[in-house]
């Protein structure tokens, strides 16, 4: 008998060779997916604050303008599907206009915060995860309520225009 026996040597040198390599590109896989989720998630946080930005329901109030639009906001989120890239509907929020102060004006819109796990398997990077934040802050647009009681505002002085005063109000700029 041989006291240098290396029958098989090649085999285990393969196998550990082989499990290296798939968790390399089971790890470069998964950070694909990740930079794929986020990107999704960003564009579909942009495309929501856009609808939330813009819309508008033509009533007397400014703040009576706003309704319905954070669910027309969440709707055009949710229509992206990223509950399959495990981005859970929830983590989308709001920061509401109306009764905003200076501070928080350039903070209106949208935001997406969610956390996706960095390992397949849990066995390379354990259970670490990578927190994602999505932010598309870009500023709400004047309602036409708001329009109407500035500009009726700088044409007359007065504070306390309403619907009913005789003047015709158009201004693209507000």
């Amino acid at each position: 008998m041989k006291a240098n026996n290396q029958t098989g040597q090649s085999t285990i040198e393969f196998i550990f060779t082989f499990v290296f390599g798939v968790s390399m590109i089971l790890m470069i896989f998964n950070s694909s997916m990740n930079y794929i989720s986020g990107y999704l998630a960003h564009y579909a946080t942009f495309m929501a604050s856009r609808v939330y930005l813009t819309a508008d329901s033509h009533l007397v109030t400014p703040e009576g303008s706003l309704n319905g639009a954070e669910e027309r906001a969440r709707q055009t989120f949710n229509n992206y599907a990223l509950g399959i890239f495990k981005i859970p509907e929830g983590s989308f929020k709001i920061n509401p206009a109306g009764q905003t102060t200076p501070q928080t004006y350039l903070t209106v819109g949208a935001y997406t915060a969610f956390s996706l796990s960095i390992d397949v398997m849990g066995k390379i990077a354990g259970q670490s995860k990578l927190d994602y934040v999505s932010e598309s802050f870009l500023g709400k647009e004047p309602t036409r309520a708001e329009c109407f009681i500035r500009t009726c505002k700088a044409i007359t002085g007065r504070d306390n225009c309403t619907i009913n005063d005789d003047i015709t109000v158009f201004d693209d700029g507000c």
